[in-house]
């Protein structure tokens, strides 16, 4: 993971003309394939915006299996913001964005309540928080499949003043397919000299079909490392 606060600068002015609806902003970022550095782009911006939030910056790990963004910043590739702190309850009270299957019953055969499975960490003493997820509550057999959840969405703008959502890519997971619908916006992340025009299109069309709202293009591997462009003509 690299640290390219530097050169997402133009991303977040950006981003801060997105007009905020009923409270925080909601950004989800995607990249078009595995190769391409999205946790970087992801955790960097979300670090900017943390830094002008009065509430707080959450950054949401779709990738729920591996928990990449905590372990990044638990390895503190970013070493003066501190290490995550203990772990909070990022349940927010409502239906998370993710449902347990097969769902556990008790001896009279209701369904158990599942065990609340997400959790939020402040980044040393920063406005920003991570997310993880505990894969050790599931229970052998058990599955995750990502849901929209429209209210946990809506009950995180009450809470933050920014949610950057670092999606998985398509061919690895379509979870951000899943909720791309309630962002404010979705920013593609593409390598410069790996990702064609067709590619990008291709994605956008996907992310629109399923409701979501495309902003531009992150391009990555550059020479200032990091790149946006507002358009999709790259």
């Amino acid at each position: 993971m690299k640290d390219l606060r530097r050169d997402l600068q133009p991303l977040s002015r950006s981003l801060e003309r997105i007009p905020g609806h009923q409270g925080g902003r909601q950004v989800m970022l995607i990249g078009t394939d595995e190769k391409v550095d999205t946790p970087s782009v992801a955790a960097s911006l979300a670090i900017i915006m943390s830094g002008r939030s009065q509430k707080s910056a959450w950054l949401i790990d779709l990738d729920l299996v591996h928990n990449q963004q905590y372990r990044g910043f638990e390895g503190r590739t970013f070493s003066k913001l501190g290490k995550p702190g203990r772990a909070l309850d990022a349940s927010l009270n409502v239906r998370p964005f993710y449902q347990v299957h097969p769902q556990v019953r008790s001896q009279d055969g209701k369904v158990q309540r599942p065990p609340k499975l997400l959790a939020a960490h402040q980044v040393g003493t920063t406005q920003l928080y991570v997310t993880s997820f505990r894969a050790k509550g599931l229970r052998p057999g058990q599955k995750l499949n990502l849901t929209p959840a429209p209210d946990y969405w809506r009950q995180l703008r009450h809470v933050t003043d920014w949610a950057i959502v670092d999606a998985p890519p398509i061919e690895k997971s379509r979870a951000g397919l899943a909720v791309c619908r309630h962002m404010d916006g979705v920013v593609l992340v593409m390598q410069l000299d790996k990702t064609s025009v067709d590619e990008i299109h291709a994605l956008r069309d996907e992310i629109e079909a399923h409701g979501g709202h495309c902003l531009g293009v992150v391009a990555t591997g550059v020479k200032a490392d990091a790149r946006f462009a507002d358009r999709f003509a790259i």
